[in-house]
C-alpha cells in the first residue's frame, strides 16, 4: 500500500516517508517501511538530492555570508531561534592601508572587509573587531578604543 508512495521520493518527500511509516499498525510492515525509508534517505543523501546540516553548521554558514547581499531565501530555515545574524565578532588577521585613508582588513574567518570612509586608527593583528549590520544594508566596524567606521565586505 505505501510501497508505491515510498518508491522514489526526492527532497522533502524523503522525510515524509518516515512519518507515513508511523501510521502502519503492523510491526513487521512498519519496520519494513522504515527500512525502505532509511534506504531512500541514504540514497538521496549520497546522490546529493538532500543535504543534512546541524544547527552549528548552519550558524557557521550564516557567519561566513555575513556582509554579502544575498537574495532572501529560506535556505537555513525560518525558525525564531535562527534569527538573522546582526553582528560579527572576529580577530584581525591582517590589515593594509589604502589611498585616501581607507583600510582593507581580513578577519580570522577569512572574510575581507574595506572601509568606505577614513579608517579608524591603524589596527594591529590580534585586535578584536565587531562588525554590525547598519541601516539600509550598510555595515559598521568597531574595535575597542577606536571610532566606528562604515565598511563593506569584499570576500
Amino acid at each position: 500500500m505505501l510501497a508505491s508512495a515510498l518508491a522514489a521520493p526526492a527532497g522533502p518527500d524523503v522525510l515524509q516517508t518516515f512519518t507515513q511509516c508511523r501510521s502502519i499498525a503492523d510491526n513487521d510492515a512498519r519496520l519494513a517501511c522504515y527500512d525502505r525509508a532509511a534506504r531512500t534517505m541514504d540514497d538521496a543523501r549520497r546522490n546529493k538530492d538532500i543535504v543534512v546540516l546541524d544547527r552549528q553548521e548552519v550558524q557557521k554558514a550564516k557567519r561566513s555570508m555575513f556582509g554579502f547581499s544575498l537574495p532572501s531565501i529560506k535556505l537555513f530555515g525560518d525558525g525564531d531561534d535562527d534569527a538573522q545574524l546582526k553582528q560579527l565578532v572576529g580577530t584581525l588577521r591582517s590589515s593594509t592601508g589604502l589611498p585616501g585613508g581607507l583600510m582593507r582588513f581580513t578577519l580570522d574567518d577569512g572574510g575581507m572587509w574595506e572601509t568606505t570612509e577614513q579608517a579608524m586608527v591603524r589596527l594591529r593583528e590580534g585586535d578584536v573587531v565587531t562588525i554590525k549590520a547598519g541601516p539600509l544594508g550598510s555595515y559598521i566596524a568597531n574595535a575597542p578604543g577606536r571610532r566606528a567606521v562604515r565598511v563593506r565586505r569584499l570576500r
